[in-house]
């Protein structure tokens, strides 16, 4: 592994030195010893391509983040190129002497999906970032879910050269100019084609970049992103917390000021111009227009305990939250808020012939049968109506605020989830897609006990 490591930070591109590049999207020839070049994959050789993934391959090993037991066992050299690696573009970065590639950062597209396609689209193409958090992790921010889903691109691979000796000053202006490239791009050439990006960030990495930039983003603090067992890059999660983020290009003009800045200081001798603007630490002047008036509801941006989970714990949170989106209000949750959700509900177990709620009582909260039988008990000749697995009872009084209208009985040994009046109202209460969803099935059971009378 040490040698992958070792060769793949020695990957080079001589050829990125010389020519015109007619296909470029962007491109700097050398800035203080530094060449930018913008391509999509299409326009790079099959040997140009396994160059780029060979690199970042050997930056994921050199930080620790490809399990080396799948790295053996598979006898991986590369990382295993993505489904629609011809769309994407590359931005590399590289030493104008000899072409040594310094830094990779990448602007992917989506699988393509039917005209339509948006990030509200159930059976739809993933996002990569939705590859382990799950179908939906940016459905709550305004606008980005309506978007055509082909218009959003996700920036990714950001990956900077980790044996570079002495030319670690090379390195760290590699890293800005890439994120510069993709911003040019994105506010240039792509400009007709890309209305959003997305990605995801640990706090101390890409996000400083972003905000190095001034970049208006948001943020969702919600979910347990994790990989599937046998992923090459599941240690990358590991006591680690990531979250996504998206940003509105039309939102990037209030950034040409302090990108106009940034182009000075990489203009300078050394990296001090850089280094003094990276610890400024100023906030962006702009907010994102993607963040709702209110801010992001509890539900999406309740942070989950990230670092001291495991990935087994996380997977099995994911699969206890992914199964309460079989209950009918909830069908519409995203598997973040889904997995939250489960985090706030209260296990109840009940005995044969027990009575759960009583007719008269306040509502206070509403069960979902995770396994068992209930039967609802109404006042007057109305027969009584089973409930079993996967369905709920005790939702016309959230919505409501009323009193219990019937009793509700165990007709065997029942496995219950309770959800609170409290919680309903702080995490639930503001969506409207879950009120319309509880609303629908209490009126499908009132509609049952009319024509039962």
């Amino acid at each position: 592994m040490e040698g992958l490591v070792q060769a793949g930070s020695a990957s080079a591109l001589p050829e990125f030195t010389r020519g015109s590049w007619p296909d470029a999207i962007y491109r700097v020839r050398d800035r203080r010893g530094v060449g930018v070049l913008g391509l999509p994959t299409s326009a790079l050789t099959d040997a140009q391509r396994e160059t780029l993934l060979r690199f970042r391959f050997a930056q994921y090993l050199a930080v620790g983040f490809v399990d080396p037991d799948v790295v053996y066992g598979e006898r991986l050299e590369h990382e295993p190129p993505g489904p629609a690696e011809l769309a994407t573009v590359n931005f590399v970065a590289f030493a104008r002497v000899d072409g040594r590639v310094l830094a990779n950062l990448a602007l992917r597209s989506p699988v393509e999906a039917p005209r339509g396609t948006t990030l509200q689209t159930l059976d739809r193409p993933l996002l990569p970032l939705e590859e382990h958090f799950g179908w939906g992790a940016l459905n709550r921010l305004r606008l980005l879910p309506e978007l055509p889903l082909h218009r959003i691109r996700e920036l990714g691979r950001f990956v900077k050269n980790h044996r570079l000796g002495a030319l670690g000053e090379l390195g760290a202006r590699a890293a800005v100019e890439v994120c510069l490239a993709a911003l040019h791009a994105l506010r240039g050439p792509l400009r007709l084609e890309v209305e959003a990006f997305v990605g995801e960030f640990e706090d101390a990495v890409a996000r400083r970049h972003l905000e190095l930039f001034h970049t208006p983003f948001a943020m969702v603090r919600g979910g347990l992103p994790a990989f599937k067992s046998d992923h090459f890059l599941r240690p990358a999660l590991d006591g680690r917390a990531r979250y996504p983020f998206a940003v509105l290009v039309s939102d990037m003009g209030t950034m040409s000021e302090r990108v106009a800045t940034i182009e000075a200081a990489l203009a300078e001798r050394g990296t001090r111009a850089l280094a003094k603007l990276a610890l400024d630490r100023q906030p962006a002047r702009a907010p994102s227009s993607l963040v709702p008036p209110d801010g992001l509801a509890d539900l999406a941006n309740a942070p989950l305990p990230q670092r001291e989970l495991s990935l087994t714990a996380r997977r099995r949170a994911r699969a206890l939250g992914d199964r309460l989106r079989s209950f009918p209000p909830f069908t519409t949750l995203s598997e973040a808020e889904s997995t939250t959700l489960h985090t706030l509900l209260e296990e109840v177990h009940a005995r044969r012939g027990e009575t759960i709620v009583r007719r008269g009582e306040p509502s206070n909260a509403m069960y979902l049968i995770a396994d068992g039988e209930a039967e609802v008990q109404r006042a007057g000749p109305l027969p009584p109506t089973a409930l079993g697995p996967g369905e709920c009872f005790g939702e016309i009084g959230l919505l409501t605020g009323g009193v219990r209208t019937a009793d509700v009985v165990a007709r065997s040994a029942l496995k219950l989830l309770r959800l609170s009046g409290d919680a309903y109202r702080r995490y639930l209460g503001g969506l409207a897609d879950v009120d319309r969803e509880l609303a629908r099935v209490a009126l499908t059971r009132a509609a049952a006990q009319l024509q039962a009378r």
